[in-house]
């Protein structure tokens, strides 16, 4: 029996549908009602409301391991799309606890339970950042010395644990998606930026990101899995795109000015040190971090072709893809 961690998120949704359509049973972890009534919706947008009903639910938080462990009976191979995505840095304890921590237990299951297989569900935040180097793939060594966001400490902290199990005997497999475009779930990445585009956006930060489509990286991790492969981590970036761009486009499909204002480095780090003594202060939250900074206009390419020479695999043209998105 397959188990799908983030059953009620992007990936963890698609995912279900997708092995659901090859008729494999699976079992799907939720945490709140809500959220998996949020995937029953995504499978009835789909008319596949019949495979929904399919599913095998177990309630289980990713930091209760009691409910873990229960959830963990019968299970032959586990799909660990669940975390936290946030930038802020005030939800650093936060993210540790969901994404290290959480993926330390979902990892230590795997092992007692003595699992075929694990495929784990990373993020482009968690490789390496060698300053070096004009392009980003699998083989940048991380940089220790260098600052980074909470976010992408929390997840490079849950490979390292995934990476444990592999030495524990447990064949894994890791992809680092960059930003992860897809309809049918609400509070993606990019449904956010969507939500703030309506609003109305005059400044764009410097630099650029990788981005692939939810159905590209469903594929990657059935392919993965169902393969020889073992302990490999592959990036999954189909292109590179600049934040000017990719808001500029959203802003035209949507019927909405584009940017027009260049968010400089300089009036980032005004603004972070600002908010630090805000945040000192008790006044609000910290948000900004100089590795968040760093990330925004940072313009090195993020590498995604080591998976198309390890298995038959094409990625979708982002542009074609944000059409379709929008048209849907």
């Amino acid at each position: 029996m397959i188990l799908v961690t983030g059953a009620t998120g992007l990936v963890g949704a698609h995912l279900c549908l997708r092995l659901l359509e090859k008729k494999i049973p699976l079992v799907a972890l939720y945490r709140r009602d809500k959220k998996k009534e949020a995937t029953r919706a995504f499978f009835a947008a789909n008319d596949k409301l019949s495979l929904f009903e399919l599913i095998e639910w177990r309630k289980a938080d990713l930091c209760n391991l009691p409910q873990l462990t229960k959830a963990f009976e019968g299970i032959t191979q586990v799909y660990h799309c669940a975390a936290y995505i946030s930038m802020a840095y005030h939800k650093q304890a936060y993210l540790q606890e969901v994404n290290q921590q959480g993926t330390a237990y979902i990892t230590n299951l795997c092992i007692e339970n003595k699992i075929q297989k694990l495929a784990y569900v990373s993020s482009i935040a968690a490789l390496g950042s060698e300053t070096t180097s004009a392009i980003i793939d699998e083989t940048t060594p991380w940089n220790p010395t260098e600052e980074k966001t909470p976010y992408a400490y929390s997840k490079y902290g849950a490979e390292l644990e995934v990476w444990r199990a592999s030495q524990e005997g447990v064949p894994v497999v890791i992809v680092n998606p960059g930003v992860i475009l897809g309809n049918g779930m609400p509070r993606t990445p990019y449904a956010q930026l969507v939500n703030q585009v309506k609003k109305g956006i005059r400044f764009y930060p410097t630099g650029k990101t990788g981005y692939v489509a939810v159905e590209d990286v469903v594929e990657a991790i059935v392919g993965l899995m169902n393969s020889s492969i073992k302990n490999e981590r592959y990036i999954l970036v189909a292109e590179n795109w600049f934040y000017k761009d990719i808001i500029t486009f959203t802003a035209k499909a949507l019927g909405r000015r584009a940017p027009k204002w260049t968010l400089k480095p300089a009036y980032l780090y005004l603004a972070w040190a600002i908010e630090s003594c805000l945040s000192g202060l008790r006044f609000r939250k910290k948000f900004l971090s100089r590795a968040l900074i760093r990330s925004l206009t940072d313009t090195r390419n993020i590498d995604g072709s080591k998976i198309q020479s390890s298995m038959q695999f094409d990625y979708r043209p982002i542009k074609d893809y944000l059409k379709d998105l929008f048209n849907n």
